[in-house]
């Protein structure tokens, strides 16, 4: 079995732990040696049997180990994989036993695939792309470092890099680079670079740039 290390031990960092799990049901391949984190976190009140073995900024990957990047917000997977890239670490990508992956998609390093979600045939998932149990259609492309979260639907439109997509929303049309959907967001026409939108149709509420 290789040791694998979760990268941050929040709610996405708990949801990998727990996909890695499912894999090892089925088929044994990842020892989970625990959770990199800069925060302190009381794992055991959340039933998880590994700990916190180190932070991120001082870890020092090995050559036997391999990373999972349970992060959520796109720009703090920008920032991690960069410190820990320059030190030489290598990414898995996991995917769940009950997700369902048609013919001739492509996976970046280091993407995680959530349970029920469905990855439409020849669509492209850039790398450290997180799908949480949402749809993604044929044909669809996702950069790099965007996260689709829960029940979301990447219907008709491409998703840029560095893009949040928020539970329950549904695209229709393409969202270009650094854009937030809130949740339930309805993307009828494009969303330009760094624009945060909501809503049914989604219409702009704010700039990335702003803080928002």
């Amino acid at each position: 079995m290789k040791d694998i290390i979760i990268v941050g031990a929040g709610g996405f960092g708990r949801e990998a732990y727990y996909l890695i799990k499912a894999i090892n049901a089925v088929d044994p391949r990842w020892n989970v040696k625990g959770f990199i984190n800069d925060i302190p976190v009381d794992l055991r009140s959340k039933k998880i049997d590994v700990p916190i073995i180190g932070a991120i900024k001082d870890w020092q990957p090995s050559e036997n180990e391999v990373f999972a990047l349970g992060l959520s917000r796109p720009k703090d997977k920008r920032k991690v994989v960069e410190i820990l890239k320059r030190k030489g670490a290598c990414f898995a990508t996991i995917i769940h036993p009950r997700a369902m992956i048609l013919d001739d998609v492509e996976l970046g390093e280091g993407c995680i695939v959530g349970g029920t979600s469905y990855i439409g045939a020849c669509a492209k998932l850039g790398d450290f792309v997180f799908v949480a149990g949402s749809v993604v259609g044929q044909d669809r492309i996702i950069g790099d470092f965007s996260t689709i979260t829960d029940s979301a639907n990447v219907a008709t439109g491409n998703v840029g890099r560095n893009v949040f997509v928020g539970s329950h929303s549904v695209v229709l049309k393409d969202v270009s680079d650094d854009a937030i959907l809130a949740a339930g967001s309805i993307v009828m026409k494009r969303v330009k670079q760094g624009e945060i939108v909501f809503g049914n149709p989604a219409h702009v509420v704010g700039r990335v740039d702003e803080g928002l």
